[in-house]
């Protein structure tokens, strides 16, 4: 047998044990999701005719998008709200009808697209939220901003606040051609002259990203002057790509929990519990997009005119690691007044010996890295034996630290923030810590003491645990303020 000749025989035998190894995983996958989701349900099955696609017909301004919206959520009342075939007989669910999460779901503003109007704007902001989510998660950056003057319009993604299933069938190019028309729209409502302005969190922040990346080279594409990014989705792993394969066998009957992830009851009025594989795959190829099109515009020498950035994250985050918000996206721009503020754990001496390694050894790059081309702001303990919270910032390609101490401490019980928690102010009435008093409804989800043994609820015990909101969300209404200022004197100069 010639070489050539072995070395096929060897590659087919590769790609036979490769392919047999795929079909296993698939079909354990398939298994696992049959056994451990619960039933599925009629908003994990339907799809709703009225949602955006990108390209579709009739829908070519934003005015057009919100039309088809008011269509979206009206097909949703008929369809599952008022239909006793569809609707949750679970009383803290928010598909059943006069429950609390459903007064807070569809009888308020915040599954949708909103807009906040002052008389005189001083320019405009677009605010985009993140997978799974809703405008909602976008509500407190969206009242500092109209406290500031501006016209804001917070953006209802396609596939979301309505039924987890229709993130089933959604792709990101839906996403991102919403975030097109809602820039658009923003932008006009204040004219030239006055500042335009983007943020977001996690998916939304990514997607903007990108926006600002490709606005660079298209004229027709609003140009940010500004990005606030919260906990932005920028370094996904590249497992995720395999997530369509091994829900390969979802098209049949019998194994059609495989096309979820997670399969939980839906009380949480503003975001979605259950998580279908296709969500995942999604925000993989919108962080490969942004990852491309920095590159060609990197190589090309358009980054220096890349809107400014802020970057708040958590130094934990089970989503995307800081060195990936560094590596993939701040670290390639040019010094131009960008700024990562990062969020501390609890290093009270109480905790030392409870936090993992890797918290440790993610701000020992941070503070060994030199030359950056950003400002640098640690939100952390003032010391080894105190709560209370300080700020500690290096200025762009330097080394000394500048130390302010902050009016905050960290709460009772919380050693970390992380990835939820970022846009949310500890006193938001659903999900903060310290939620306002009264409320109608009131439910209070991040307040919820969960304290008991795992498998004596409906849910993981951990999805109650888990800290929704930032006890240092002062930090952002200052930082948001302050660049407010800033660019309202800027653009009167110009």
């Amino acid at each position: 047998m010639t070489p050539a000749r072995r070395l096929w025989k060897w590659l087919l035998r590769a790609l036979v044990l490769a392919g047999a190894v795929l079909a296993t995983i698939v079909l354990v996958f398939a298994f696992q999701a049959r056994m451990r989701h619960p039933d599925l349900s009629a908003w994990h099955r339907l799809r709703l005719a009225e949602e955006f696609r990108a390209g579709g017909a009739g829908v070519d301004t934003f005015d057009d998008y919100l039309r088809l919206e008011q269509r979206l959520f009206a097909e949703l009342r008929t369809r599952v709200m008022d239909d006793p075939q569809s609707a949750d007989p679970y009383t803290l669910s928010k598909y059943h009808s006069g429950s609390a999460p459903a007064r807070l779901a569809f009888e308020t503003p915040y599954n949708r697209s909103y807009e906040l109007t002052p008389s005189d704007p001083r320019g405009a902001v677009l605010l985009v939220h993140g997978l799974s989510d809703s405008p909602y998660s976008m509500r407190a950056l969206a009242e500092i901003f109209f406290a500031q003057g501006y016209y804001v319009l917070v953006l209802r993604m396609p596939g979301h606040g309505t039924i987890p299933s229709m993130l089933c069938d959604v792709s990101w190019r839906d996403w991102y051609a919403a975030v097109v028309l809602a820039a658009k729209h923003a932008a006009a409502r204040t004219g030239p002259g006055r500042p335009f302005l983007a943020g977001g969190h996690s998916t939304g922040a990514a997607l903007l990203t990108l926006y600002s990346v490709r606005a660079l080279d298209d004229p027709s594409l609003p140009r940010p002057q500004r990005l606030y990014l919260m906990s932005p989705a920028i370094g996904i792993s590249d497992l995720a790509v395999l997530t369509n394969i091994i829900s390969g066998l979802s098209f049949i009957p019998w194994f059609e929990k495989s096309k979820w992830l997670d399969v939980l009851p839906e009380y949480d009025p503003y975001k979605y519990n259950s998580f279908p594989v296709n969500a995942a795959t999604q925000i993989y190829h919108v962080t490969r997009a942004l990852h491309a099109a920095l590159a060609e515009a990197g190589s090309a020498g358009r980054l220096d005119a890349m809107p400014r950035i802020i970057v708040f994250h958590s130094l934990v985050d089970a989503t995307v690691e800081t060195v990936d918000v560094v590596r993939e996206l701040l670290g390639l721009l040019p010094a131009r007044g960008h700024e990562l503020v990062v969020f501390d754990v609890n290093r009270h001496e109480a905790l030392e010996g409870l936090i993992a390694p890797a918290p440790m050894e993610y701000l020992e790059r941070i503070r060994n890295g030199v030359d950056l081309p950003f400002r640098i702001t640690l939100i952390g303990n003032r010391g080894g034996d105190s709560i209370e919270i300080a700020s500690y910032s290096r200025e762009t390609g330097g080394s000394d630290v500048q130390v302010s101490e902050l009016p905050l401490s960290w709460p009772f019980g919380v050693f970390s923030l992380g990835h939820v928690a970022i846009p949310f102010p500890p006193d938001d009435p659903v999900y903060g810590l310290t939620p306002p008093a009264g409320g109608n409804p009131r439910f209070a989800l991040g307040a919820f003491p969960a304290r008991g043994e795992s498998g004596a609820l409906m849910v993981p015990l951990g999805m109650l645990a888990r800290l929704r909101s930032n006890p240092f969300f002062d930090v952002i209404r200052a930082k948001v303020v302050e660049s407010c200022r800033e660019d309202v004197v800027e653009a009167t100069a110009h």
